[in-house]
């Protein structure tokens, strides 16, 4: 169950990635190149017993101690709208897109790149799994950065649904980001 609707999510973001040549691949194989990645998963799949989306409330900061630097924690917020307020912004993602920390995306990243951020999001929400990302930055002056990321859904103690993310990123030009994966990239993402 949880598979098939992992694999649905990417297929419907990569589509919308390359219709609107953006500079993201998501892959639900989970082939993480970063093996910090490990961890998280494991704490995932740890509080995920059965179908239970785990609970934010498990990801202590001492259960992420390891990755605190890294980890982001979106609020999904609906109301007509589906919106995402940043929860907790770790000092890594801070440093390359600036600290959002309570803002919603949609008021605090460039309105050209907001709809990129709100299909990863959702992405994460619609697969009741944990999910892969590749992508260039495209905050904070700093789009020779390429990260990968994890990306699940969580539930809070009140019932509100979130996505707890962790990402690393480096300095290195996009196509290095494997072969296969720059198959899928978007020509005019890659050639940038």
């Amino acid at each position: 169950m949880q598979a098939a609707a992992a694999i649905q999510a990417s297929e419907t973001f990569n589509a919308r990635a390359r219709a609107e040549g953006w500079p993201s691949l998501c892959d639900p194989e989970l082939a993480f190149t970063d093996t910090r990645f490990r961890v998280l998963l494991s704490l995932w799949h740890g509080f995920a017993v059965g179908d239970r989306t785990p609970r934010r409330s498990d990801f202590t900061p001492r259960a992420l101690k390891a990755l605190l630097r890294n980890v982001a924690i979106y609020e999904r917020v609906a109301n007509g709208t589906v919106r995402y307020r940043v929860r907790v912004m770790g000092s890594a993602f801070a440093d390359v897109m600036g600290d959002l920390s309570g803002r919603f995306i949609d008021e605090a990243v460039p309105p050209a790149f907001a709809p990129r951020w709100h299909a990863a999001l959702d992405a994460a929400f619609e697969a009741h799994a944990p999910l892969r990302f590749i992508g260039r930055s495209d905050t904070a002056n700093k789009s020779y950065l390429v990260a990968e990321f994890f990306e699940a859904p969580l539930i809070d103690d009140n019932g509100a649904a979130m996505v707890l993310a962790a990402g690393y990123f480096a300095p290195r030009p996009w196509m290095q980001v494997g072969a296969a994966e720059a198959e899928s990239i978007p020509r005019a993402a890659a050639a940038e």
